[in-house]
This record gives C-alpha cells, sequence and structure tokens, in this order.
C-alpha cells in the first residue's frame, strides 16, 4: 500500500459526509474454533445487537507447544495442545462457517482472519522441572489471507513444507555424511565394523529428525532468533494479498500457567520497530498500551516513514480480543474496544479500503456516554482541500485542524484531547462534550513532511485514538 497524497473526498461526521459513512467494527475476535466460549453465530448475534457491523474473527492457527528428548528432539518429542485451534479444526471448516454467517447477515461485513504464533523457544525440562514457553504470545493478526495460504503458514508444527527445503538442507547433510562414511566401515569385522554400525545408525537418525522439510526454519530450541519469525510470516503475510498487524505487543499478561508449562511473554513493543511491512498495531488493548502514547514506538515509525527510514505508515487499531463475556469478572461487552471505518458502503471490499488506507479511528468506552468523533479534518491554508483519517496533503501556509468529540447518548462529559504532531502534544483542549475545535497551527515548522493526530481521553477510561492525517510542503 502506498500513501497517496491526492485527497479522496474528506470524512466528517460520525453518521456520513460526502460519499464515506462510519461503520462500527471489532477486530480480534475469538470463537470457540480456538479459545473463544461461544460460536461464529453467537458471537456475531451479540455484536450485531450492540451495533456492530464489522466483526473480524481472528482464531488461532494453533495453540499448541513441543519439548523434545535430545538429541533427536523431533522424532522424540511430547506436544501439547493448549486449547483447540484452526488447524486442529479445519481450515475449509472455518471459512465455510464464516461465509456461511456473511450469507445469512448481508447486513454486516464478517471477516475470517488468524491469529498466529509463528514462534516460540522452550528452557528447562518437563521431566525433571519446570518447563518455560518463551515468547508464545507475540502473536500477530492475519487479515485477507486465502484458505490455501493459511493451510501453508510459515509457523512451527504446521506439517510437511518444501518451502525451506534449501534453507533446512546443510542441517540434514551435517548428520548424512557420517552416515554414508560409516557405510565403508561395515564390510571390516571386529570394533571397527560395530563403531560403523552405531555412527551409521546415528547420522540416519539423526538426519531424518533434521529433515528438511519443516514448515518453520525456525527451532525452537536455539533460543530467541530475534525479529526473524515475525518479519518472516509478516513477509509471505504481505507477498500472499494479506495484511499483517501485530497483537496485545504491551499486554502486562507475562505469565499463564499450563500443563505442559509456563508460557512467558514480557511485552513486546520493541517488534513495532524492529520489524517492518506490517500494516498496524494495537493503539489500544485491554490491559496495557504504551506505543500510541505520544512519542513512543507508533510515532517513531511515522517519523522514521516521513524521512524516508520506513517503507509505508503503519495504523492504530483496537484489538478487543474478545473470548466471552465471562472474562473480567463477567464485566467483557464485545464492544467495549471498537474501531469506526469511514467506507463508501459496507461491503468487504470497502472494509479493506478503510483497513489498508487508515481510514478509521479506535474507540474505547464502557458506558452509554462513550466518546464518538463527529469529524476530524485537515484543511490547507486557503481552505480549497481537506482530508481526514489516513490521508494526506499538499500545501503551504498554516494547517487547520478541525474536529468534534460528543458523547453516543448526547450527554456533556469533561474531555481532554491532545493533538500531537511528529510525536509532540503541540496543543490539549480541554473542555466539555460536544468540543468543537477549529486550531491553526501557525507554530514554526521544521519539516516538509509531517502528521498530525489526536488523542482523546474522558473518564471512566473512556479513549479515543485517530489514525494521522500527514501534510506534506
Amino acid at each position: 500500500m502506498a500513501l497517496t497524497w491526492a485527497a479522496p473526498a474528506p470524512a466528517r461526521g460520525a453518521t456520513t459526509e460526502g460519499s464515506l459513512k462510519s461503520y462500527r467494527g471489532i477486530i480480534h475476535v475469538h470463537s470457540n474454533f480456538s479459545t473463544g466460549e461461544l460460536s461464529p453465530a453467537e458471537v456475531v448475534a451479540k455484536a450485531k445487537k450492540a451495533g456492530i457491523k464489522i466483526v473480524v474473527f481472528t482464531d488461532h492457527d494453533l495453540v499448541r507447544a513441543s519439548w523434545g528428548l535430545p538429541p533427536f528432539r523431533n522424532l522424540l518429542s511430547y506436544t501439547m495442545d493448549f486449547k483447540p485451534s484452526v488447524f486442529q479444526i479445519g481450515v475449509d471448516n472455518y471459512f465455510d462457517t464464516i461465509e456461511n454467517l456473511q450469507s445469512e447477515n448481508s447486513d454486516m461485513v464478517i471477516i475470517p482472519a488468524i491469529e498466529s504464533a509463528p514462534f516460540y523457544y522452550v528452557s528447562g525440562n518437563p521431566i525433571f522441572g519446570e518447563m518455560n514457553i518463551h515468547d508464545w504470545r507475540r502473536h500477530i493478526l492475519l487479515i485477507g489471507l486465502g484458505r490455501e495460504a493459511v493451510k501453508n503458514l510459515p509457523v512451527l508444527h504446521n506439517g510437511m513444507s518444501s518451502r525451506y527445503f534449501w534453507t533446512l538442507l546443510p542441517g540434514t547433510i551435517l548428520y548424512l555424511v557420517p552416515a554414508l562414511f560409516a557405510i565403508v566401515l561395515l564390510p571390516f569385522r571386529g570394533w571397527v565394523r560395530w563403531a560403523g554400525f552405531i555412527v551409521f545408525f546415528v547420522g540416519l537418525i539423526g538426519a531424518i529428525d533434521a529433515h528438511p522439510f519443516k514448515s518453520s526454519p525456525f527451532s525452537p530450541y536455539l533460543g530467541s532468533q530475534g525479529a526473524r519469525p515475525y518479519q518472516e510470516i509478516i513477509n509471505y503475510t504481505d507477498t500472499n494479498g494479506g495484511l499483517a498487524l501485530w497483537a496485545h505487543q504491551g499486554s502486562l499478561l507475562s505469565k499463564q500457567k499450563t500443563k505442559f508449562g509456563n508460557l512467558l511473554t514480557p511485552p513486546h513493543v520493541e517488534m513495532l520497530t524492529e520489524t517492518v511491512n506490517y500494516h498496524a498495531f494495537d493503539a489500544i488493548y485491554e490491559d496495557n498500551y504504551t506505543a500510541s502514547k505520544p512519542g513512543r514506538a507508533w510515532d517513531k515509525y511515522l517519523v522514521g516513514y516521513l524521512k524516508g527510514v520506513r517503507p509505508k505508515p503503519i495504523w492504530g487499531y483496537g484489538g478487543i480480543d474478545f473470548h466471552s463475556e465471562n472474562e473480567l469478572r463477567g464485566k467483557k461487552r464485545v464492544n467495549d474496544i471498537e474501531n469506526v471505518f469511514y467506507m463508501e458502503s459496507l461491503s468487504n471490499d470497502a472494509f479493506y479500503r478503510a483497513l489498508v488506507n487508515g481510514r478509521f479511528y479506535v474507540s474505547r468506552g464502557y458506558t452509554p456516554a462513550r466518546l464518538q468523533m463527529d469529524y476530524f479534518s485537515l484543511t490547507s491554508a486557503k481552505g480549497q482541500n481537506s482530508e481526514t483519517y489516513g490521508g494526506g496533503l499538499r500545501f503551504k501556509g498554516p494547517p487547520q485542524i478541525s474536529f468534534q468529540v460528543s458523547t453516543r447518548n448526547g450527554t456533556a462529559e469533561k474531555v481532554k484531547a491532545q493533538l500531537i504532531r511528529m510525536g509532540l502534544v503541540i496543543h490539549t483542549f480541554e473542555g466539555v462534550t460536544p468540543l468543537k475545535i477549529d486550531f491553526v497551527d501557525r507554530n514554526p515548522i521544521d519539516h516538509k513532511r509531517f502528521y498530525y493526530r489526536l488523542d482523546v481521553k474522558g473518564k471512566r477510561g473512556e479513549h479515543i485514538a485517530t489514525n494521522p492525517v500527514f501534510v506534506q510542503r
């Protein structure tokens, strides 16, 4: 996706403006195809009742870990599935179920996507002590992939694949060479013959254990592999026409106990700057998020993009990570965290266009007085052009930023809105909803390319984060 500076029709208003209309959607939703408690139909029914028009299911590809006995850790291994998964139940079954739901609910957009755990590594020993499974929760949402692309994901434990044959072949050869050499020892007598048998047997078993037809080029027994396993699946998703979104990278859920071992995954915000070509990240997540705070990872990435260091901008989305309403001591709702998309129509294509172009904002709310953006626009100095979420304008002179925040039930609530330019809060607006602002940025700006975004907070956890609008001189 390349950002274009030509301004499409501007979107103002939470309902309709120009040719675009707002639709509320939820991303990162689980069903009983993996870690959720409800069937996809039950989730859709709850979403529809809450006024949600777009549901992106992201059930897990696999919820699995394995431990192998050295030296043949693949052949002599024990594998456990902690929960059901799409690969276990069947990719076709998953897609068929979601597609049938889409047919039955033409007034909604329902997307089958995947939450992938492409890599983990183990330490410890489940036989003589505790086993630790590191970084299993470094998850990436994969949206827009077809069935065959999902079936062939480059993740651990996804069956046989020839994709990494040449990469893995040297490891196989390391065992094959001594096995072949041992054959010349077999005609001899005595200990030489026995030594030949042992070397041949160990080499042959080792070659089978290290076969080059694995589904991932990474081993869970070699420690952390840095960003490489995640960049691998991001590149695979990009090549196959999908979108990769980092999930809960700032979550504080760093330790979970399972029957197999401890899942240890500290916050991994650094992955946002150590990987490229992904599409979005959790700007607002349930328990914790830091990357979208002013001057943090998101702003660093966007500044890097505008300076030519990064290939494309990334967008902030809201991940609900919904499993059931029994979470959070029964307080979880399917729409606690929403994404408000601006689309030409309610269709799959229009949803993907809005997602690709960042034409949406994130809203977290728990009360009827949930905050909403009535509009957010950037206008050129002479007022000829206007642009909104994810868009870009080219002009000279001071930009005018206009926005209005209100509540869905129309009540007056105190809010504080931070206007962020290139990672710095350049102005804070405080007032009571509906808060209407028209601000002309007459401050000196030392950049030829820059952006603005908004971060709005109210009481009781009400929060809005918008995607940026870009300016080029």
